[in-house]
């Protein structure tokens, strides 16, 4: 039972019915029931309240369970008590229909269900069996979404976008925390967070999510329990704090920020529903704008304090240090090992040490960081890359001469496919080789190169590189060099000039149907010799037959 000569004694020294409950140890419904006995009473000093005896005390505050007296049968109230408590309890229905089947004298009747309801509430309540949730400094901050959208409105087209608004709480303080998002998605969640701990300069020992699927996951369809995503538990650690997701309807478990969030919704989303907002920052610094004002309102509780005020005399000690590095987005890839001991992100080339080449790995991507993991251990770690297509290569990552180098790219593999086209691409590929301080550099270009000598090409791929090398021996070669200078080779075999085939008149001969010229006449080679073939007897063949026939 409550102490109600302490909670009236508090009462009188016009305490707060906050300070009260934590210093009494009760509950709100307890101090009001004392409030109005003071007033009923006429209880104005503490004399008059140490006077009271502990008669007085039981009938001005009557236990319910000495009420079940007389004509009808009494109640074990403890016992119904000791029923309701739990995951299965079962309904009063059932308790009262048991309490119907005790035995009572000849004479006594049994109560109906209504007040059979009443008594066992007016135990509960007297008896502070709903003890109220005392929260601590610095202890938890509760987060959920706001469930009105706000909306932010394009000035030229007037298309509306939805805005959610994120909602964090300090249960001890009541300090509230809000911004704008443009999705509910695990970066804005991320995000929001990180926003959260700055504007409180420090961080909670736990957050309170709701069980929304970018914060928890459901263990099993079995069970209703749910456990933090991997995504959301290494956002956490980094700042060093942990979640502990609510349990499904459990409101009780994240009743402030419920609270919170009310608050948000009348004082911010529906205060600001008539302005017009034409971009997210204009928005959210409106936002900031009512969150400060409600933080810094007063009075809150009773008190002429404020909710930054409370926070500011004892919560603000009790926060964690923010981490010295802020928090950055976490990105995944999956990527291949190729055979030159590289893995390739976006358009750029990461070293790997040479034993892990064909195998798949993966690619933790933070900040300007890039780790690759192999079976959860990191094997490389890099700066991202800035230039496009280029390499970020650790010299130590290299095959030594001597090791097995099976399945591997090396110098000896490009160069023994170089030859197979001839002596013009090996010079190519060995000063494309020597031109890189890593040679595994090289590679990716010397395998684009051979691979230009495919489907018949390879007499062409040769005379490109035999140009390129011969021409100018200090030139650096390039996949992009010999591609152009094959081209040019190509272009100079289209335009080499051909003889046309004369076609005699015979009669019966189509004319409107001439036949399609294949190449050079060769009808008179018996006759005329090989001398007949050099270019200038038929440039000056086909020259003299166009003039003849002009």
């Amino acid at each position: 039972m409550a102490e109600y000569r302490q909670i009236m004694l508090l009462l009188l020294e016009q305490r707060p019915y906050r300070q009260i409950e934590v210093m009494a140890d009760c509950s709100h419904r307890s101090i009001a029931r004392a409030r109005r006995v003071l007033d009923e009473q006429h209880l104005t000093n503490a004399a008059q309240v140490e006077a009271l005896t502990s008669e007085d005390l039981d009938r001005l505050f009557t236990d319910g369970r000495k009420s079940v007296t007389g004509e009808f049968a009494p109640i074990n109230i403890d016992q119904i008590v000791a029923a309701r408590v739990g995951r299965k309890k079962p309904p009063l229905k059932v308790l009262w229909a048991k309490y119907l089947q005790t035995d009572a004298p000849a004479g006594v009747r049994h109560y109906g269900y209504d007040r059979f309801c009443e008594l066992v509430a007016e135990h509960v309540r007297v008896n502070d069996l709903t003890a109220p949730i005392k929260h601590v400094p610095g202890h938890t901050m509760q987060v959920d979404w706001a469930g009105t959208r706000m909306q932010i409105i394009d000035p030229i087209t007037r298309t509306t976008t939805p805005v959610s608004v994120f909602v964090a709480s300090l249960p001890y303080s009541g300090l509230v925390f809000a911004y704008g998002y443009l999705d509910e998605k695990q970066p804005a969640w991320h995000d929001a967070h990180r926003r959260a701990f700055e504007y409180l300069n420090g961080v909670t020992l736990l957050v309170v999510p709701d069980n929304a699927s970018t914060a928890s996951n459901q263990i099993s369809k079995a069970s209703r329990a749910r456990d933090v995503n991997d995504s959301y538990a290494e956002f956490l650690a980094h700042y060093r704090t942990a979640a502990v997701p609510t349990r499904s309807a459990t409101p009780r478990d994240k009743g402030h920020v419920e609270a919170g969030v009310k608050v948000v919704t009348n004082w911010v989303i529906h205060s600001l529903a008539d302005h017009v907002f034409a971009s997210l920052d204009d928005l959210n610094e409106a936002i900031g704008e009512r969150v400060e004002w409600i933080n810094h309102r007063t009075p809150f509780r009773g008190e002429q304090r404020s909710r930054m005020d409370w926070f500011d005399e004892a919560e603000r000690a009790e926060l964690l240090e923010l981490p010295a590095r802020r928090w950055e987005p976490v990105v995944w890839r999956k990527a291949k090992v190729h055979r030159d001991w590289h893995v390739q992100i976006d358009t750029i080339k990461y070293s790997v040490p040479y034993e892990f080449a064909g195998l798949n790995v993966d690619v933790r991507i933070v900040g300007d960081q890039l780790d690759v993991l192999a079976d959860g251990a990191v094997i490389a770690t890099h700066q991202r890359g800035t230039h496009r297509n280029g390499y970020v290569t650790n010299a130590e990552h290299a095959p030594a001469y001597l090791e097995e180098t099976t399945g591997l790219w090396t110098r000896a593999y490009f160069l023994r496919q170089a030859a197979k086209v001839g002596p013009g691409t090996v010079a190519a590929l060995t000063r494309l080789l020597d031109g890189k301080k890593i040679e595994a550099q090289g590679f990716r270009s010397c395998m684009n190169i051979l691979d230009l000598g495919k489907r018949g090409n390879r007499q062409q791929l040769e005379q490109a590189c035999r140009q390129l090398t011969e021409n100018d021996a200090h030139r650096q070669i390039s996949y992009t060099a010999v591609k152009h200078a094959l081209a040019v080779v190509r272009a100079e075999q289209i335009e080499r000039p051909r003889t046309r085939e004369t076609v005699a008149s015979a009669p019966g001969h189509d004319h409107a149907h001439p036949r399609r010229v294949t190449g050079r006449d060769t009808s008179g080679a018996h006759l005329a010799g090989p001398q007949a073939f050099s270019l200038d007897v038929l440039t000056g063949a086909q020259a003299g037959a166009e003039g003849a026939n002009a």
